[in-house]
């Protein structure tokens, strides 16, 4: 997240893109010890991180926001800009993943069979399989809810810049990956917007690079 400040407000515009942080950002933290030069928050810019997790709050309500963390650094300070960079929401499993996990299904299957141990059998009883490869990293509705109330707290954090009229005016941008799963995405915290100002209905355009992945 990128906030540009002035003394004096000018409006420029909000550029919201759709991607996935790097993975390898998690391997940064191994049990209690961590390297000196990698900042704490680097544990949470994987690409499994929910939204609770960085923010327990969320749990009781989805729509906590904490206003320090747009705190500005002087008191007449006024943001012009900002820049939200975002992933994708909660998704079903790529199509290769759906494999792996179908193969450690059947390993389950095959060496319980044999097995007497109660809590083998149980296993192999009650769990269902019910990914397929159709589902390939797809949106889930959970990934939906993600986005719609992630607009709802942007707009509660940034209300100058993140507003109806400014949108009604064209000066918010948007722009996603090619990936279906993040014009899914962009297109909830959309809705998210819509709902919050009451402009259901109201179509809302966004661009489309599909070199943003």
């Amino acid at each position: 997240m990128a906030l540009t400040c002035k003394r004096s407000a000018v409006l420029v515009t909000l550029g919201l893109a759709l991607a996935r942080f790097c993975s390898a950002c998690n391997t940064a933290v191994v049990g209690t010890s961590r390297r000196p030069d990698i900042p704490a928050i680097a544990e949470y810019f994987g690409t499994k991180a929910r939204y609770e997790e960085v923010n327990p709050d969320l749990i009781n309500n989805i729509l906590t926001v904490h206003t320090s963390v747009a705190h500005l650094p002087y008191g007449d300070c006024t943001p012009v800009h900002v820049t939200a960079v975002i992933r994708h929401g909660t998704r079903y499993p790529t199509a290769k993943n759906v494999r792996k996990i179908r193969q450690l299904y059947e390993l389950v299957l095959e060496k319980s069979r044999d097995s007497g141990e109660g809590w083998l059998q149980e296993i192999r009883s009650k769990w269902e399989m019910w990914y397929h490869d159709g589902m390939d990293g797809q949106l889930v509705e959970k990934g939906q809810f993600d986005h719609r109330n992630l607009a709802v707290r942007l707009a509660t954090v940034f209300p100058t810049l993140l507003s109806k009229d400014n949108l009604l005016s064209d000066r918010l941008r948007f722009i996603t990956s090619s990936k279906h799963r993040c014009v899914d995405s962009i297109g909830a915290f959309q809705e998210g917007l819509t709902a919050l100002w009451q402009l259901n209905g109201t179509g809302m355009q966004h661009g489309m690079h599909s070199h943003v992945h």
